[in-house]
């Protein structure tokens, strides 16, 4: 799904005494969210944010390496999990270290 309609959703590790259910975690879902899916969590960023829809292609994809670095290291939350979960973002995956598992070219390079 492009950035701008992906919801993404954590609970720090810190508050585990908050939502032991959800803390460490992080998920990446459809905005609007329909099903509830992000409803557990203390945390949210991404497509909900007016913000985000107003800025140009290449602060979002900054804005959105940002919110990765936060999720880690302000947050906790594993790296690798992390990774998993914004895979399901495209410019995410078009843009992380081509041979790391999940990228994606966003235009192929041609066979020869």
């Amino acid at each position: 799904m492009k950035q701008l309609e992906a919801l993404i959703a954590w609970t720090p590790t810190r508050w585990a005494d908050l939502r032991p259910e959800t803390a460490g975690q992080v998920v990446v879902v459809p905005f609007p969210d329909a099903d509830g899916h992000a409803k557990g969590f203390m945390m949210s960023t991404g497509a909900s944010s007016s913000a985000l829809q107003a800025l140009p292609e290449d602060q979002r994809v900054a804005r959105l390496f940002i919110d990765f670095n936060t999720l880690v290291v302000r947050d906790g939350l594993d790296p690798q999990a992390v990774h998993r979960a914004f895979l399901a973002i495209d410019e995410y995956r078009f843009r992380i270290a081509p041979d790391t598992e999940g990228a994606e070219f966003e235009d192929p390079p041609e066979e020869d």
